[in-house]
């Protein structure tokens, strides 16, 4: 009963979480502070029902060591503090897989992290190709960018595929080892091939969709500059910045909620996804 709580409390607040920022763009900073709370609380009934005050205590220390590095990643610009408050929310409500099953070669609180990884970065993948889809001009830049500077790429793609294919061909010749032993080292450069021609389209999809130039009168509560935090501004701040300027450039990013309840998911039910790799 104690672990469908949990759940409960996961599945709707990530679950509305991810639909108000697919929506809407942002989510109320209520929804997160109300799932730590009710993790706090739940696990803390549970405890002392347990007599286990270690199921509390595990909760307190993964969920604010996860609630640090969102923040870390927030007052270093590289995510909103909404962010920041849904994974230190994990943290406190699944220190530990809870008993749902899943098979795990991390301690928990790691796979769950190397979980986040990979599905941000799955998500990342489709949510560019998609936006790319919708505004060609991107695909038109992103094509420009690659012709400039052609040799680099060309340069960096024989790289990847000459040192880990030499090693192999050592491996094969010095200890005879198979197709099936040494699948990772040959499949290696073209996943490192794909990351590089990745990386350039995600920059160019941030370059030219995700900064604009509007008329400080367009401005709205909730919008991010682009020289500030991932912070929305609020009405106060609106009316500071029409005095000083009339232009302004803010910033959009990746609606990114739907990661949270896609990693918790993940890593209750299925466990460790490191385990794909062996």
């Amino acid at each position: 009963m104690f672990e469908i709580a949990l759940l409960a409390v996961g599945i709707v607040g990530f679950g509305l979480a991810g639909y108000l920022d697919l929506r809407y763009t942002e989510f109320p900073d209520w929804l997160p502070y109300s799932m730590i709370v009710l993790a706090v609380v739940l696990r803390g009934a549970f405890a002392f029902f347990e007599n286990n005050w270690m199921i509390l205590g595990n909760s307190v220390f993964i969920g604010l060591v996860f609630l640090a590095l969102g923040l870390l990643l927030y007052f270093t610009r590289q995510w909103g503090d909404g962010d920041a408050w849904l994974i230190g929310a994990l943290g406190f409500l699944f220190p530990e897989q809870a008993g749902f099953g899943g098979a795990t070669l991390l301690p928990f609180p790691l796979a769950v992290l190397f979980n986040f990884l990979f599905v941000s970065l799955i998500y990342l993948i489709m949510y560019s190709v998609i936006l790319g889809i919708k505004n060609r001009s991107v695909n038109r830049k992103y094509l420009e960018g690659i012709r400039k500077c052609k040799n680099r790429f060309v340069a960096f793609v024989a790289l990847f595929f000459a040192v880990p294919w030499g090693f192999a061909s050592i491996m094969h010749l010095q200890f005879s080892l198979g197709m099936n032993q040494l699948m990772q080292m040959i499949l290696l450069p073209f996943l490192l091939t794909f990351i590089l021609f990745f990386s350039y389209y995600a920059k160019a999809v941030e370059k030219y969709m995700f900064k604009r130039k509007i008329k400080t009168s367009e401005l709205k509560e909730g919008d991010v500059i682009l020289d500030g935090r991932w912070r929305g501004i609020t009405k106060k701040e609106i009316g500071k910045i029409r005095a000083e300027s009339r232009h302004v450039w803010i910033k959009e990013g990746v609606r990114f909620a739907p990661v949270f309840i896609i990693t918790m998911l993940i890593s209750l039910f299925y466990g460790d996804l490191i385990l794909i790799f062996f």
